[in-house]
């Protein structure tokens, strides 16, 4: 399902103050925020914390958002990982970010087995084919990179020690494939 429409519908609305569209798009998305949030914290409080200032924020800021962007439940999911990391490091600075399975164990990606890859569980769960084609078009490391920030809510330095990779690399990688996500995305629209 592309969610481009739905989600810009309901954010402009939202910028009306139209609670009722709130309302839609929290249903529409907190299910969805909440599993990033939780993903990233691994507590559930602070993940509720975390999606209350993520609508809080929608809410408070829907007017101010650039006509022509694109508005989907990938870029709400994007803005509660950055929200759920900023919250982990002001409440514990001194605590690396780690996401563990559910017995505890780290997770790690393997990048032999593509048909559960971080890449091909966000692209199932999206369901949007324009964002796995964009993501198609990049090459293997860069792509695993992206997606260990994007999806398992790593850092530069995780990213780099987890795969053996300078850190300016894993920097650049990850800045140069957002932006020929972007392009491509732009390139699509």
């Amino acid at each position: 399902m592309d969610d481009r429409d739905e989600v810009a519908g309901l954010l402009a609305r939202v910028a009306l103050r139209d609670a009722q569209a709130f309302e839609s798009l929290y249903r529409l998305g907190a299910n969805r925020l909440m599993a990033v949030a939780m993903r990233v914290t691994q507590n559930h409080a602070m993940a509720e914390d975390v999606l209350q200032e993520v609508f809080t924020s929608i809410w408070n800021r829907a007017a101010n958002a650039a006509p022509g962007q694109h508005r989907t439940l990938a870029w709400l999911c994007v803005v509660t990982r950055h929200r759920a990391i900023d919250l982990l490091r002001k409440r514990r600075p001194e605590e690396p970010l780690h996401w563990r399975g559910e017995h505890g164990e780290e997770r790690m990606h393997d990048a032999q087995a593509e048909d559960a890859s971080p890449m091909n569980q966000l692209l199932a769960h999206e369901g949007d084919a324009q964002l796995a084609h964009c993501m198609g078009t990049l090459e293997s490391e860069p792509r695993q990179a992206l997606m260990l920030a994007f999806h398992d809510g790593l850092t530069h330095a995780e990213i780099a020690q987890r795969m053996a990779r300078p850190l300016g690399t894993v920097k650049a990688w990850t800045r140069r494939s957002l932006m020929r996500l972007k392009g491509c995305m732009e390139a699509l629209a």
